[in-house]
């Protein structure tokens, strides 16, 4: 860029800083099974929301064989546990100083993403003093580790069982989506040692917000839930659930805190969400706020990548409360919608099992607000990113790029990498990386919404619906290359997708600067 053109973005940086209101964290999930979509696929969708200005970026990290007895840091605590012979290659699409709000998948395709739940337990302290949480207890590391060492995503479930069984789960609460090729669960943790994972139907489509979602609980189906087993009695001991009165158990008005179960932040997403996925959905919003909702709806169409793309941009636009007036003002001014202020990325994971996985599993990334951004299709075979897609500040933690990711294996160098990253410090959006960008067009488009709207979605509309109609064709050719040499397939998606990101990234720059001249 040019010095004048700097001069503007800096101008911009500590512009959207004002227009920014206050934010809540307000993570949106959905999960349609793969007989709910039209090519089959499993399609997972996830918006981050997090306070105050956020950046993300992407790494790779390779597989690694470890000397016997090594161990991997897998709390800020200190705690320790045995180390594989063999981890897994895995992608963060990390969110620094974060400690949820980063996306794993692995080269299985495993993928893992996550929303903050509030559960009624105990503090830490008094779990420390039950026996509950052991050493720390499990947390921030749990989806790397399991990226490191599972093949489905039902392996993963299992593995996470059994750490929390042992190490306890240390933040009040949390539902860990993990979706594979094959299949989709929803872990919803409790801080300590009780849980229950659902998996996903592949008639439906699964909707979460900032609070439990699982209700009706069957211990003994293994083939759909896997649970703490003493997850009723406990809730009975501790007079969150009384058989007598209550009814059948239902796991989230158990658990969950009465202001989390009733918040509208949470029921009115998931609500708006049910809709329109299908127009019969029979509850009402005056049931939601109640908290009177299912765990998933059946679609009454069928699905597409898209159609997902378009959930994560809703601001409730046809409802009583769409508060926008028809977009003349931002509708991010209305409370609770699912494309907010504070998102500060959303993904689309689409699976498909017919395929080798590098191919079949697909990364649609929208860095900013998705309802002014675009999504970029990230193949799995890609193997490196564009710079202004990662960070090169890594030799601050005194290592090099290399010796940086050998030492996520222990989570030591990174760690520190992570949580003590500077731009958390000085408030600032780097304007040099793709996420600075997007955050800084979204801020802009704000200020006038109904006049730059418009303008940025049509330039991102196109680049998009080319991206989408192009996909079986590019499909089609990689799977050729793939029967003569994997390594040709790889290269060529890499490039693909290493492609149509720089092409986002100039488009937003052009896009930001056009509006600031404006």
């Amino acid at each position: 860029m040019r010095h004048k053109e700097v001069a503007i973005w800096l101008t911009a940086v500590l512009l959207v800083m004002v227009l920014a209101p206050g934010t809540t964290h307000a993570c949106t999930v959905v999960i349609a099974g793969k007989n709910t979509t039209e090519d089959g696929s499993i399609l997972f969708g996830k918006t981050e929301d997090d306070s105050g200005m956020q950046v993300d970026y992407l790494w790779r990290f390779p597989r690694k064989n470890h000397p016997q007895g090594a161990f991997l840091q897998a709390n800020l605590q200190g705690l320790k546990i045995p180390q594989r012979e063999q981890t897994y290659a895995y992608w963060l699409d990390e969110c620094p100083p974060t400690h949820y709000s980063n996306m794993v998948i692995n080269e299985w395709g495993v993928a893992f993403g996550s929303n903050g739940c509030q559960s009624r337990e105990d503090p830490v302290e008094v779990l420390e003093k039950k026996g509950q949480i052991k050493d720390g207890g499990i947390g921030f590391m749990l989806r790397i580790i399991l990226a490191q060492r599972a093949k489905t995503a039902r392996q993963a479930v299992l593995m996470a069982a059994d750490l929390i069984d042992h190490y306890g789960y240390r933040p009040s609460g949390r539902n860990l989506n993990i979706v594979g090729p094959d299949e989709a669960w929803q872990l919803q943790m409790v801080r300590g040692k009780h849980y229950v994972a659902r998996r996903v139907r592949d008639d439906e489509v699964a909707i979460v917000s900032n609070t439990f979602s699982i209700r009706e609980v069957e211990l003994d189906d293994r083939e759909n839930f896997i649970a703490s087993p003493d997850l009723i009695d406990y809730a009975i001991e501790r007079g969150w659930y009384n058989p007598e009165e209550d009814g059948a158990f239902d796991f989230a008005e158990a658990y969950a805190p009465e202001e989390a179960h009733l918040s509208n932040s949470n029921n009115h997403r998931q609500w708006i969400l049910g809709k329109v996925l299908n127009e019969d959905f029979p509850v009402s919003l005056e049931e939601a706020e109640l908290g009177r909702l299912p765990v998933s709806v059946k679609p009454d169409r069928k699905l597409k990548a898209s159609d997902i793309m378009d959930l994560l941009r809703n601001h409730y636009e046809g409802t009583e409360l769409d508060r926008s007036e028809g977009h003349q003002v931002s509708p991010h001014h209305t409370p609770h919608t699912v494309c907010r202020y504070s998102t500060h990325k959303a993904t689309v994971v689409q699976q498909r099992s017919n395929m080798p996985v590098e191919i079949g599993t697909v990364l649609w990334r929208a860095l900013g607000q998705p309802c002014q951004s675009v999504f970029v299709p990230w193949y799995l075979a890609t193997r490196e990113f564009p710079d202004v897609y990662t960070r090169k500040d890594y030799k601050r933690a005194g290592k090099s790029k290399t010796e940086l990711l050998d030492d996520q294996a222990t989570n030591a160098a990174f760690a520190a990498y992570h949580f003590n990253y500077p731009y958390w410090k000085h408030r600032e959006t780097d304007v040099n990386t793709a996420s600075g960008v997007f955050h800084a067009l979204g801020r802009l488009v704000d200020a006038h919404y109904a006049e730059n709207h418009p303008k940025v979605r049509q330039t991102f509309d196109r680049m998009e619906l080319h991206a989408l109609q192009m996909q079986q064709l590019v499909e089609k050719r990689a799977l050729e290359l793939y029967d003569q040499d994997p390594q040709k397939a790889r290269e060529y998606l890499s490039r693909y997708s290493q492609y149509y990101a720089r092409e986002a990234y100039d488009k937003a720059q052009s896009l930001a600067v056009e509006l600031m001249n404006k």
